[in-house]
């Protein structure tokens, strides 16, 4: 009987050091049970959050609070292996006064591979995520949306200071306050074209490996007149997402869903692949 891969993330490590066979801590035996309903001999898919993932088989242990993934691939033979998503795609986000979970896990979902989080002047002072419930957020996103790579949030940082050393790669500033600024989507077409169903594959694809691409969104209230004209005289391109004024949630789950599409049209690897079946 066909069916798809329902996905479990476990570290590498952990992989590594279980020889075919993983233990299974209580909170993966709980999701695998309770919320995928796997039960003794079901397969569902591991994935290492760095590209691979094996199939494996639920195996119950001797009381229920126990139990067992038995790897149906070698460590070296995984049954699908993508490299990591190109070109990379940054959220700079001044944090968010509401719902920042939310915003990272929408993001996630949709593909930005790294998040930068930002002290900005206007920003509230005490908005944050920890650590731990940000990696949780993205653990849970990267196995609803099946995506084998996992991505990383960074330690805040003050947003002046960030923008003034950011020197590589593509680097795009959202603002809603510069009326030359080009709408964001103009500004992904002119780095690198779409690929062309007329063409052939590659045809009119730029040159050598795609850059890196950052993008940065401010707090409500707007970049400060010094952060902005700091980024601008360092080579922040000016975007806008549109004629509103956006929460700083939404701009960011706009700006990732934007940002992806664009990616997707590119012709180079994604970091996502079709799911598997049995």
């Amino acid at each position: 009987m066909v069916r798809e891969l329902r996905r479990l993330l476990v570290e590498r490590p952990r992989l590594e050091g279980a020889e075919g066979r993983l233990a299974l801590e209580a909170q993966e035996l709980h999701y695998l049970r309770r919320v995928l309903r796997l039960r003794a001999g079901q397969v569902f898919g591991l994935v290492d959050g760095c590209g691979r993932l094996w199939s494996a088989a639920l195996e119950p242990g001797p009381v229920r609070q126990q139990g067992w993934a038995v790897l149906q691939q070698s460590l070296e033979a995984p049954l699908l292996s993508v490299p990591a998503p190109q070109p990379s795609l940054q959220l700079a986000v001044a944090l968010p006064r509401r719902d920042p979970e939310v915003m990272l896990r929408m993001a996630c979902e949709l593909g930005i591979d790294s998040f930068q989080w930002l002290q900005a002047e206007r920003s509230v002072a005490e908005a944050a995520i920890r650590p731990e419930r940000q990696q949780a957020v993205l653990r849970e996103a990267l196995e609803q949306c099946e995506r084998l790579w996992l991505p990383h949030c960074l330690p805040a940082q003050p947003a002046l200071a960030w923008l003034s050393a950011a020197t590589s790669g593509v680097r795009l500033l959202a603002t809603s306050r510069r009326p030359t600024a080009l709408p964001l989507g103009e500004a992904l077409e002119a780095l690198w074209p779409r690929a062309s169903a007329a063409q052939p594959s590659g045809a009119n694809q730029p040159r050598g490996a795609p850059q890196p691409v950052r993008l940065a969104i401010g707090p409500e209230g707007g970049w400060s007149p010094m952060e902005e004209a700091a980024a601008l005289e360092r080579g922040w391109q000016a975007v806008q997402l549109g004629e509103g004024i956006l929460r700083t949630s939404t701009a960011a789950v706009a700006a990732a869903s934007l940002l992806a599409a664009w990616r997707g049209g590119l012709g180079f690897s994604c970091g996502t692949s079709p799911t598997p079946s049995l």
